[in-house]
């Protein structure tokens, strides 16, 4: 006879209702630390991300109209 997944398993081992909860508490925690993180991360880094970019493209305007100038 051939074993099949049903022989295999231990089919009697059912987790307790405690690990239950902590698992979809610990589940849930986690996306709401997650949502919390990306939010913080688009309010505060996104913004300094774009200065940056206006900076960038400024140095580099001052730059090719220096270029420009001293041909």
């Amino acid at each position: 006879m051939t074993l099949n997944d049903r022989h295999i398993k231990n089919s009697s081992f059912t987790p307790s209702p405690a690990l239950t909860a902590l698992k979809k508490i610990s589940r849930v925690v986690g996306i709401v630390l997650a949502t919390i993180i990306g939010l913080l991360l688009w309010a505060i880094v996104k913004p300094i991300i774009r200065g940056v970019g206006w900076i960038i493209s400024i140095v580099t305007a001052v730059m090719i109209i220096f270029w420009l100038l001293t041909l």
